[in-house]
């Protein structure tokens, strides 16, 4: 039989839990940005062309200029943004501890990554392959499903499952970053690297001893801004700005980022074309 002093205690611990559940349905993360006054991203530095540091020492790349123009949506001013640099593994902890309003950082849409945190609808899409030497015997996705070949791939497990699925008698090495796997190309360590198209095709133009297979390992994949779960406001802003710049109002926009960093043009959004005189 419960005394008065439990009574008491269990009607405080449901007044608490109460509260607290009422804090969590009203939290207004969009609200929380805009009074704070600028925008926090987790991003990466070591993936070009989607973030790196360019020959000054300065932030710069795909994602950190789509990450600008939300803050530019936000308060009108790009500037008002600061970068949190994560690896692979802390960019799904680091949103649901706040440590940052969202993450853009080349992030692959999946089913299992759905249960843990939200994604806009894609504003990048792609597939993998895999960046050799140009010496190298590694020709097609084929030639690397080799006992003598060992494949460069992120600490990611959906990385280590695809290229275990598609080149069962290859060797793995992960790392955690693009400019680990690269170095470990360069200096021998593994016969090549699996990394996204627009990542190899980027190292490619860069260094004039590597090269990439034209081919892609399983279809295609799509890119996200990822967020906390139940953050209805938040996620309402950024679903309706990503699907703005890559098929609205700001197509323009896109469309120069997209030349910026991949010298073409974005895939076509809109079946038909508006021609002055006709």
């Amino acid at each position: 039989m419960f005394n008065r002093k439990s009574i008491c205690f269990m009607m405080a611990l449901v007044v608490g839990m109460t509260m607290g559940m009422a804090r969590v349905a009203h939290a207004d993360k969009l609200k929380d940005i805009l009074k704070r006054g600028h925008l926090i991203v987790g991003t990466t530095s070591t993936t070009p062309p989607f973030g790196f540091k360019n020959d000054k020492g300065e932030l710069t790349g795909f994602d950190i200029d789509v990450s600008r123009l939300i803050a530019k949506a936000l308060f009108g001013d790009p500037s008002k943004v600061k970068f949190e640099l994560l690896s692979n593994e802390a960019r799904w902890s680091s949103l649901e501890n706040d440590q940052v309003d969202m993450v853009a950082q080349f992030a692959t849409i999946t089913p299992t990554r759905l249960t843990r945190v939200g994604f806009t609808p894609r504003y990048f899409d792609t597939g993998m392959t895999v960046v050799v030497r140009k010496d190298s015997k590694i020709k097609t996705l084929a030639d690397v499903n080799d006992p003598s070949v060992t494949v460069a791939t992120l600490t990611v497990p959906e990385q280590i499952d695809s290229i275990a699925k598609a080149a069962p008698k290859a060797k793995v090495a992960s790392f955690d970053s693009v400019d680990q796997q690269s170095l470990a190309l360069r200096s021998n360590r593994v016969q090549a690297f699996m990394v996204d198209l627009p990542i190899a095709m980027w190292y490619a133009a860069k260094d004039e001893e590597v090269t990439f297979v034209p081919e892609l390992f399983s279809g295609f994949q799509n890119y996200g801004i990822a967020y906390k779960l139940g953050e209805l406001s938040w996620k309402q802003f950024l679903d309706g700005f990503v699907y703005e710049l890559t098929s609205g109002y700001s197509y323009l926009e896109y469309e120069k980022l997209y030349q910026k960093y991949f010298n073409m043009n974005p895939p076509p959004q809109r079946p038909y074309a508006i021609q002055a005189g006709k």
